[in-house]
């Protein structure tokens, strides 16, 4: 058993074969944990096609293929059906699993993953959000918006911030506020993520807007909340979870600032940041 530390969450990977199992103890190597707490959920995986010559290391291009299936609510858990993949997801039992066919089976495994954490992150309070997170002094800022909008630019124009992901970072209630977690879960080509396994507490949310000025704009309860409910993959996708997604959401928008980021390629933007820290 694999068993990965994820925003205090602990996800066990039952792999075959043992190739498989190497891979991707390779893959999340700084996330792995030898506690033995008990487990928020348990995924066993089984590949048909991988061989030991086999190197993908799940962050391919192809990721996109499992990520736009559809998961399907039913009963108490969801059923995947993807063109390299099939699997289920029961929160209530706390068991996941996923076969694939994939000959790069890390590439589906890396994708049922992410919407596993994602239900087991909204189950407990939580959020997976899309979006890139930076500490500093503590404080972590979310940047979020649809692709292409300069998540990964932002975490480019700031080297002396600690990075917690350029795509999908992890959020958890704790007595502090809204703590942000980084995850594996980056962008392909993203290849320095020292702070992946650090946290900070939220500061500040901000949809990024590409312009030539730099400034911060106020958006009201509503567009806040839309902007949130639209930066949470997979959950945002079930109708069944709407609804509580909204209401969170709304909570998130109550209790941290979200504003809109114009912003140019510089960093000028964080003057704009830290003066809004508290």
């Amino acid at each position: 058993m694999t068993t990965l530390n994820l925003a205090g969450w602990r996800v066990g990977l039952a792999l075959g074969p043992d190739h498989l199992a190497v891979a991707a103890a390779n893959r999340y190597a700084p996330f792995l944990s030898d506690d033995e707490a008990p487990l928020d959920l348990t995924i066993e995986v089984t590949a048909s096609s991988m061989t030991p010559s086999s190197t993908e290391d799940g962050a391919g291009s192809h990721l996109t293929d499992l990520l736009e299936a559809p998961l399907v609510a039913q009963g108490e858990g969801y059923s995947l059906d993807a063109r390299t993949a099939r699997g289920w997801i029961n929160l209530a039992s706390r068991q996941a699993s996923l076969v694939t066919t994939n000959p790069a089976p890390l590439i589906d495994l890396e994708g049922f993953l992410r919407m596993a954490c994602a239900l087991l992150a909204y189950r407990e309070g939580g959020f997976l959000v899309h979006g890139a997170a930076l500490v500093v002094n503590g404080n972590a800022h979310l940047f979020i918006g649809q692709s292409g909008s300069g998540k990964s630019t932002v975490v480019a124009l700031s080297p002396w911030a600690t990075a917690l992901g350029d795509d999908l970072v992890l959020l958890r209630p704790d007595r502090q506020g809204w703590l942000v977690y980084g995850t594996p879960f980056w962008n392909a080509h993203s290849v320095a993520r020292q702070g992946q396994i650090s946290c900070g507490v939220l500061t500040g949310v901000y949809k990024l807007v590409k312009d030539h000025r730099v400034y911060l704009e106020t958006m009201s309860p509503a567009a806040a909340t839309a902007e949130l409910v639209a930066s949470c993959p997979v959950v945002n996708g079930d109708p069944s979870s709407l609804p509580g997604l909204m209401t969170r959401c709304r909570q998130l928008a109550a209790d941290v600032p979200v504003r809109r980021l114009h912003f140019r390629k510089d960093a000028a933007f964080w003057s704009l940041l830290l003066d809004c820290e508290p």
